[in-house]
């Protein structure tokens, strides 16, 4: 089901044959590093989906998950994810999650599309009024296609990810308003 067509890419329900393909590609070492998770094997679909209901945001619980599949126009290739967790009626806040799974449509700009029109549809479909999100302040490229977008950096969350390994690591917390999000395109 294709849900909003853009020049290089559009958002899609997430198939059955895009987690498969996603589950072989999370063994990448860049993946690793800047998700933070274990590689995922062909058994572990529902490890992989759970992935999409961790909630990072402090301030967020629970609530409704919506997970898109980013596809590459030209060749209708599903590339990677996003995914709004969280959503609440009442607080009209989510968390945006983002994977460029393909090794090949990294550094592209890709990234910086998805993350727009999945808050293209926070806002616009949904009705959310923020959006806000966690990454590894040493994943330099996601920080530059969040601000890209418009998110902000707000808090250093010490010692806030557990990582495979058992380490305790920061995260940088970023948010977006639908206002700043609106302002910046006009």
């Amino acid at each position: 089901m294709q849900m909003n067509m853009r020049d290089r890419i559009y958002l899609s329900t997430l198939e059955d044959d895009h987690i498969y393909h996603f589950m072989e590609l999370s063994a990448d070492p860049e993946l690793v590093a800047t998700e933070g998770w274990s590689p995922f094997q062909k058994n572990e679909k529902d490890r992989f989906l759970e992935w999409f209901h961790v909630i990072t945001v402090p301030y967020l619980q629970d609530g409704q998950t919506k997970v898109f599949s980013v596809i590459k126009s030209d060749d209708l290739k599903a590339i990677g994810f996003t995914s709004l967790k969280g959503m609440h009626d009442e607080s009209r806040k989510a968390e945006l999650g983002i994977a460029i799974m393909e090794k090949d449509c990294r550094g592209q700009g890709y990234g910086t599309e998805a993350l727009d029109l999945t808050a293209k549809h926070a806002f616009k479909d949904f009705g959310l009024k923020m959006l806000g999100l966690t990454v590894f302040p040493a994943n330099k490229r996601a920080v530059r296609a969040y601000e890209k977008v418009g998110f902000q950096g707000k808090e250093l969350l010490k010692d806030s990810w557990l990582l495979p390994d058992g380490n305790r690591v920061d995260m940088l917390l970023m948010e977006l308003t639908c206002d700043r999000w609106v302002d910046l395109r006009e």
